[in-house]
């Protein structure tokens, strides 16, 4: 019989992990947005001008949502495994709950998603403030929403069974995934970039992401819709499919 209902409540666990520290989950992420938005919008944005048709700071309006969504879903996923590794909870509880893998990564994920999506909420909200905006597809929007979460959800599940540290997940995130995010379009548009660099950028899984939602926030986008959506639902397909066959196989966890 599958166990639906602890499924169910790893992940309202998970959630709760989160929404007990609203200063952290909640209150960072909304400064940063508008000490973002006061920065780049308003100092920099008359400079800057129109970018792929639309004013900068409406252009960076969803990279700000998505860069907030792509940090929170991977950090939440990520720090939960470390801090259970920690306490010993990694290798002597995790596998001996009544779920599947797939259930216990489908409760991991799903409540990386809320966080994400509550996080770039926050800053959509902060955001209507200094450009009053409209979503041009919102069901696109919407699906978009929990795709970054998700995958990056998924990234943090597996860094999170691979870290032995925090410093190890420092790494990733410092070195791997914010470079990435800042080279993937979050505030300009990779028109704006040399040929070469242009070129490196699409590469950069994390651009295609980005445009997708952009596109389906302000109908701006640099790449065909069906290239972006595919890129993003193949990569959660195969993150997934790839963390539960980690946890099935106890990766990096009995050890």
């Amino acid at each position: 019989m599958i166990n639906w209902y602890g499924c169910w409540a790893l992940f309202k666990r998970e959630s709760y992990r989160f929404l007990r520290v609203w200063g952290q989950t909640v209150g960072a992420p909304l400064i940063s947005a508008m000490l973002y938005f006061i920065v780049f919008g308003g100092a920099l944005g008359d400079k800057i001008g129109a970018t792929n048709g639309v004013p900068y700071i409406l252009y960076l309006i969803p990279g700000l949502a998505a860069m907030g969504m792509i940090q929170h879903s991977y950090q939440n996923t990520s720090s939960s495994l470390i801090q259970m590794r920690y306490i010993g909870m990694l290798d002597a509880d995790l596998l001996a709950i009544p779920l599947t893998s797939l259930q216990i990564v489908l409760a991991f994920t799903a409540a990386a998603i809320v966080r994400g999506i509550m996080v770039g909420s926050v800053i959509l909200m902060v955001a209507w403030f200094f450009f009053p905006y409209s979503i041009s597809h919102p069901l696109l929007f919407a699906a978009a929403s929990i795709v970054i979460s998700a995958i990056f959800g998924l990234i943090g599940f597996i860094s999170g069974m691979w870290a032995r540290s925090f410093d190890n997940i420092s790494v990733i995130s410092n070195f791997i995934l914010t470079p990435m995010v800042y080279f993937g379009g979050v505030f300009f548009s990779i028109s704006m970039l040399p040929d070469g660099w242009r070129t490196a950028a699409l590469f950069n899984p994390i651009f295609y992401v980005v445009d997708l939602f952009r596109y389906a926030m302000i109908d701006s986008g640099q790449t065909a819709v069906y290239i972006s959506s595919s890129a993003a639902i193949g990569a959660v397909l195969a993150l997934f499919f790839l963390s539960v066959s980690l946890v099935e196989q106890g990766w990096r966890i009995k050890e």
